[in-house]
């Protein structure tokens, strides 16, 4: 009898792998897991349409030529990008889309590539929402280059009300969804630079400077070494001297304080490493 049951059980899970799985059991984040023989079969169901995996493929490969093309054609390839992402539920498809998209605006302004990149600031998967703040921070140099003001302003509100619409949790079993904000708040710090220093950047920076319940000081620290890039000033870590800095860019400080000296960010491994 229990010889019975082990060959049931060893033909059921046969029987289950041959049929191909079409449950969310396949649901993953992790692109390898795309060429699996259960979602191949899903997608191969319908004559021409393309496996997920080939589906990025070939997002990537438009990313790549229009970052090269002309702009008429880059204009074209960023519409098909934007298509490709609004019709697509796949969190790996619309990546690859959003980070083509990326690299089609590092060399040209769009519009309605700039309004899907704002848009999936605001997506439920956390590799999504990093890779368009990313694109956006690459979208906001090129602004930069070109005097775009308004749309360096655009993506700043965006970034600073992305960044205020993921506070800490405190309700216990928070911990993986805090982490999944840290990270991404990370990202929006990580990318602000680019578009330069302004007085609204300068403020942003400065509240991120604060310390909020549950960081672990890794926010403050991030917004300490973007204050540097933005102001090419040289504060170290010294969180005092920066918010002395940000009085005075604010108006309630006459003078800037002295900035670190050669010798002390020498001496000073940790504030040295940071600031490269």
């Amino acid at each position: 009898m229990r010889e019975f049951y082990r060959t049931l059980g060893l033909f059921s899970t046969l029987l289950f792998l041959a049929a191909g799985c079409t449950t969310s059991f396949w649901a993953t984040d992790n692109e390898l897991f795309l060429r699996l023989p259960g979602t191949e079969r899903r997608s191969d169901q319908v004559e021409g349409v393309l496996r997920p995996w080939e589906r990025i493929e070939r997002i990537v490969e438009k990313g790549d030529e229009g970052a090269k093309a002309q702009p008429e054609e880059k204009n074209i390839l960023a519409f098909q990008l934007i298509k490709e992402y609004n019709r697509s539920q796949d969190p790996l498809v619309r990546r690859a889309a959003i980070r083509s998209l990326g690299k089609i605006t590092e060399t040209a302004h769009i519009e309605p590539a700039l309004e899907t990149l704002l848009t999936a600031l605001g997506e439920e998967n956390l590799g999504n929402r990093i890779t368009a703040a990313e694109a956006l921070g690459s979208y906001g140099a090129r602004a930069k280059s070109e005097n775009l003001t308004e749309v360096r302003q655009s993506i700043l509100t965006a970034f600073i009300e992305a960044y205020r619409s993921q506070p800490f949790l405190s309700e216990a079993g928070s911990d993986k969804e805090n982490n999944e904000r840290k990270d991404f708040r990370l990202a929006l710090l990580h990318s602000a630079p680019q578009l330069g220093d302004t007085a609204q950047m300068v403020d942003f920076l400065a509240e991120a400077m604060q310390d909020e319940p549950l960081d672990d000081g890794a926010l403050r620290l991030a917004a300490m070494v973007a204050l540097s890039k933005v102001t090419h000033k040289n504060y170290g870590t010294d969180e005092l001297l920066w918010r002395d800095y940000v009085a005075y860019r604010q108006g309630k400080r006459s003078d800037p304080p002295k900035e670190i000296s050669g010798l002390r960010a020498a001496l000073n491994l940790n504030d040295s490493a940071l600031l490269k």
